[in-house]
């Protein structure tokens, strides 16, 4: 019987660490094409205002706010602000 409960114990653990580790790597996928969609966005809207007349230096600044929302929605995934959480 201890032989059945300790094999069952190392299957649970094992499991546990496939799925861990398939998140893991779809987290990673899901960061990675925020990443990648974010910059060809904000590469884009650059030479759109700038084929409207607006210049390089202006279009970098404006499309830096690209960079801010993905960051906002990067941290969205660190969960809550410790600031938030009650103490006992």
């Amino acid at each position: 019987m201890r032989i059945k409960g300790a094999l069952r114990l190392i299957l649970t653990l094992f499991y546990g660490f496939i799925l861990l580790f398939s998140l893991s790597i779809r987290l990673l996928w899901i960061w990675l094409t925020v990443d990648w969609k974010i910059r060809k966005a904000r590469r884009s809207f650059e030479g759109e205002i700038v084929r409207y007349g607006v210049s390089e230096h202006d279009a970098k600044k404006l499309s830096a706010q690209y960079v801010t929302l993905k960051n906002l929605f990067m941290q969205s995934f660190k969960g809550i602000d410790k600031s938030h959480v009650r103490s006992k």
